[in-house]
């Protein structure tokens, strides 16, 4: 992670030296000048340092395709007549972790610059998540499960399952755009940058076998993720009246890092599992959001502040690399799931210019 730290922290600082005060005032901002084919749109402060910070509350749920633990209504029999004889393996629904809401936060630091009106921001995301999900009756394990078998040769179920995914997510994020006017009220800011992503994921789960006597066997898979890249979009902001407007935003990124998606089973508190996966490929993501903002200016301009509120989601396509043994150990059935992660929810956010 350190690496990734430094060198993105050192990239900020060679540019900031470039960072100054513009000519063009707040309140000529969106006036076409001479010269200027695009004018600014982007807020500026009057005799200031024109650095501005931000603070966003994010209130997002982060869900994970593939994260089924169980199969409930097991009967313990296997169809195998021929013709079949409507015998049933199970009769049941298939159960998985149930993800909720969850706080996180960004926080950023940027500045305009002299250079052609281009501004500098650099954007820290947060965001912690565990789901959870339990289940008892006749159930069919859905993940690997010790050599156990009754007395016809029939794979044994479980009891109770409980199962735990947890997520810790954190990105850093420097750009460099340029707002301008299209018109008079539209506003876009394409930019471009880098981005250094740090994604932890760990999936637990319990089974209570229904041996003689009865035992129980606990398995962990890992996804984490360690990259960096390049990301690139566009801010669009369409002002309305009294400082009102929506405002949207849309970006990619393609990232390249290390994996790892290491499998661990244990059977009666001894190891019976224990494969190691580690390997380097790329990652990609998708941002879109929606919302809502409201700016003014402070004290003869020498401020700014914006308040904004809208909807985000982020896809992180083929991030879950768990690696899913199905049925005995010794029979080799293995996948990596290749499955995606989501996040969405609501973003608050304050900007102060000064």
């Amino acid at each position: 992670m350190s690496k990734y730290l430094w060198g993105i922290a050192g990239l900020f600082l060679a540019t900031s030296c470039a960072l100054s005060a513009d000519d063009l005032p707040a309140s000529k901002q969106g006036i076409e000048t001479l010269g200027m084919v695009n004018p600014s749109s982007r807020f500026e402060v009057e005799k200031g340092w024109n650095l501005f910070l931000t603070t966003e509350f994010l209130w997002w749920v982060a869900k994970e395709e593939g994260l089924y633990y169980v199969q409930n209504g097991y009967t313990g029999a296997t169809t195998s007549a021929l013709p079949p004889d409507a015998t049933k393996n199970f009769d049941g629904h298939l159960e998985k972790v149930h993800p909720h809401f969850r706080p996180g936060f960004r926080i950023g630091l940027g500045g305009n610059m002299g250079y052609d009106e281009w501004d500098l921001f650099l954007n820290w995301t947060w965001f912690k998540s565990t789901a959870r999900g339990s289940k008892q009756g006749a159930l069919l394990t859905l993940w690997s499960h010790p050599e156990v078998s009754d007395e016809l040769g029939n794979p044994q179920g479980a009891t109770s399952a409980k199962a735990r995914w947890h997520l810790h997510l954190n990105l850093l994020d420097l750009e460099m755009g340029r707002a301008f006017w299209v018109g008079k009220h539209c506003s876009l800011r394409p930019f471009i940058g880098a981005r250094a992503a740090w994604i932890d994921q760990h999936f637990h789960i319990h089974y209570d076998l229904t041996t003689t006597p009865e035992t129980d066997s606990h398995l962990s898979a890992v996804s984490n993720f360690e990259g960096g890249g390049v990301r690139t979009g566009v801010d669009t902001r369409w002002a309305l009246l009294g400082g009102w407007s929506f405002y949207g935003l849309a970006s990619a990124s393609l990232l390249y890092g290390f994996y790892d998606a290491d499998f661990h089973q244990t059977w009666e508190s001894q190891k019976i599992a224990n494969a190691r996966d580690g390997f380097h490929q790329a990652s990609s993501t998708a941002q879109l959001e929606l919302g809502v903002r409201w700016d003014t200016y402070l004290h003869k301009d020498r401020y700014h502040i914006g308040l904004y509120a809208g909807w985000e989601q982020n896809i992180w396509f083929s991030l879950n690399k768990m690696n899913h043994f199905f049925g005995n150990l010794s029979q080799g059935n293995l996948e990596q799931m290749n499955t995606d992660l989501t996040l969405s929810g609501g973003t608050f956010g304050v900007r102060f210019d000064f």
